[in-house]
């Protein structure tokens, strides 16, 4: 499956690679959240880690 995002329009698009997956995005919320999951910790982890912070007091 593939998890799409529309920043402008603040919207997740799935898009299932198989007929299996079709089946599973009708019975399985919780592979849907796991896709949202993923798609954030692939943000975090691809994040400039020498980028200042925004904590106040540092």
């Amino acid at each position: 499956m593939k998890l799409n995002f529309d920043s402008e329009s603040g919207v997740f698009t799935i898009k299932p690679e198989s007929e299996a997956e079709i089946t599973k995005l009708r019975t399985s919320a919780l592979d849907i959240a796991n896709l949202v999951v993923n798609y954030f910790d692939a943000d975090i982890i691809t994040a400039d880690i020498n980028k200042p912070s925004n904590q106040q007091g540092a």
